[in-house]
């Protein structure tokens, strides 16, 4: 482990370990924070990273080891009301509060029994220009971007003071352009003198931000770098114990057979417009837009979620008139939606039901689902898609997110669809679980099946597309294929730049 001495630490770890039940979470974790920098913890699902940061955040108590603050020696108490603020990956605001009263929740300045709106405001919009922000402090949280509501949520840490601040997967749910903001504020806190506790599955991000990088493999603390020249390649190979294969598909690789999705002049007024392309049999096809080019609206209108209002649309070389998910389902096109929490996947109800739902009807007899069917469906899938549970009948909450995510694509293949439509389908997964997503994805177009895959994740449509169809402006840029194929044509494409 390289840490300079010279600045005490804010936070030190030693031998923390944690059991719950048969599994042991954590084992033997050692690493300390400095004041003033920004430090990454890193690891694969399942790593320890969320048990670390209970630990430190003092939710739970370590069954060994010590945890210290600012030198000092706490219980779980003493860091639960001390000087830690947490920003978990799911939002905790008032969407029926302002800016300011959200940034001042539980610390709301008064004047005698009153409440001192003024001041309030006044401070709110201080701290938001300190930090180069562009907000009314007077807007309801609702109207706001999910970007601008965790950038309220972080300015509601930073104002309570605390000497620590950990932001857990706080650009997971964003789109590029509010990700992007919100690391700029995350510079501009540690410019400030705030610590800063980081967890992200973008790597990227890491390497952009972090002064310190501790790894975590299997509960077990791995390593601590100074961010001096690393790479994603040596933080990945830290963290899964193995290089992954991150090479892109061979353009054109494969035998293509007919098309098997056929999309001429979609349009949805307000959202895109003649909208053309075709996936072949055996092919993966990525999709690419920057913020407001209309690809999202599009993913959504060719499984009829939102129905295009002109164009035409075949499947399997046959027209389907009936644009809705109900008869493109039926036709044999099947959509992951990129939103697991909010509409991919029933979080309180079974993996079994989870996988089952989209072919209840195949699984039922007289009316009545046939229980057995479901459960031998479900294990079957279980061991296809290495799904870590301990059995079927775990919720998908309880799931780390790359398991949560392949119980979703389970569901969206288990109709044996010929034309798959995937959102976002690694979205807030880490390294390992995307490069098993990404062999799934793999698997099927070697079966065959005609791919589409939409991702704001350049490298990865990169890695998995025979060639990638760009958006700008909610219509059709061009398409990069062959030799092209690249991050800069992609990008001067979507930009706008040929």
């Amino acid at each position: 482990m390289t840490q300079g001495a010279t600045i005490p630490p804010i936070l030190s770890l030693s031998g923390v370990s944690k059991t719950y039940g048969a599994v042991r979470a954590l084992q033997d974790v050692s690493f300390h924070v400095r004041r003033g920098e920004v430090h990454a913890i890193l690891g694969e699902n399942g790593a320890g990273k969320s048990t670390t940061l209970k630990v430190i955040s003092g939710e739970v108590e370590p069954d060994s080891g010590e945890v210290r603050l600012s030198g000092r020696p706490t219980d779980a108490a003493e860091r639960s009301r001390g000087d830690i603020a947490m920003v978990h990956q799911e939002l905790a605001v008032f969407p029926n509060m302002s800016v300011a009263e959200n940034i001042f929740a539980g610390r709301i300045p008064r004047r005698g029994l009153r409440i001192d709106f003024r001041r309030m405001h006044a401070r709110a919009a201080e701290l938001l220009a300190l930090f180069g922000l562009d907000m009314d402090t007077r807007r309801l949280l609702s109207e706001l971007t999910p970007g601008q509501q965790q950038i309220v949520e972080i300015l509601r840490a930073v104002e309570s003071d605390a000497g620590l601040l950990i932001l857990d997967e706080p650009t997971s749910g964003l789109n590029n352009r509010e990700a992007e903001t919100l690391i700029g504020l995350i510079g501009r806190l540690r410019a400030a003198g705030h610590t800063i506790l980081y967890v992200s599955h973008r790597l990227p991000e890491v390497l952009a931000l972090a002064d310190h990088v501790t790894v975590l493999r299997d509960g077990r603390f791995v390593e601590t770098l100074v961010n001096d020249g690393l790479s994603e390649d040596d933080l990945i190979r830290r963290m899964v114990g193995r290089a992954l294969d991150g090479a892109p598909m061979a353009a054109g690789g494969g035998t293509l057979g007919a098309p098997a999705l056929e999309v001429r002049g979609l349009t949805l007024p307000d959202a895109y417009e003649d909208m053309d392309l075709s996936v072949a049999r055996g092919e993966i096809v990525g999709v690419f837009g920057l913020e407001g080019s209309g690809a999202e609206e599009f993913s959504h209108g060719l499984f009829g979620i939102v129905p295009p209002v002109a164009g035409q649309l075949r499947l399997c070389g046959l027209d389907v008139r009936d644009l809705s998910p109900a008869e493109l389902m039926h036709r044999g096109m099947s959509y992951l939606n990129g939103n697991r929490k909010d509409a991919g996947l029933y979080m309180e109800r079974s993996i079994a039901d989870n996988i089952a739902a989209p072919v209840l009807t195949r699984l039922s007899r007289f009316g009545l689902v046939r229980e057995r069917g479901v459960a031998a469906l479900a294990d079957a899938d279980i061991k296809r898609f290495a799904i870590r549970t301990a059995g079927p009948q775990v919720r998908p909450r309880q799931l780390s997110g790359g398991n949560q995510q392949k119980v979703m694509l389970s569901a969206c293949l288990a109709s044996a669809p010929e034309v798959i439509v995937l959102n976002e389908p690694t979205r807030g997964v880490d390294v390992g679980a995307k490069a098993e997503v990404h062999d799934i994805i793999r698997r099927q177009a070697g079966e065959g099946k005609a791919v589409l895959v939409f991702s704001s994740d350049l490298p990865e449509l990169l890695r998995l597309s025979h060639r990638i169809v760009v958006m700008r402006g909610r219509r059709r840029a061009g398409e990069v294929s062959g030799a092209e194929l690249g991050e800069e044509s992609v990008m001067a494409l979507a930009a706008g730049g040929r």
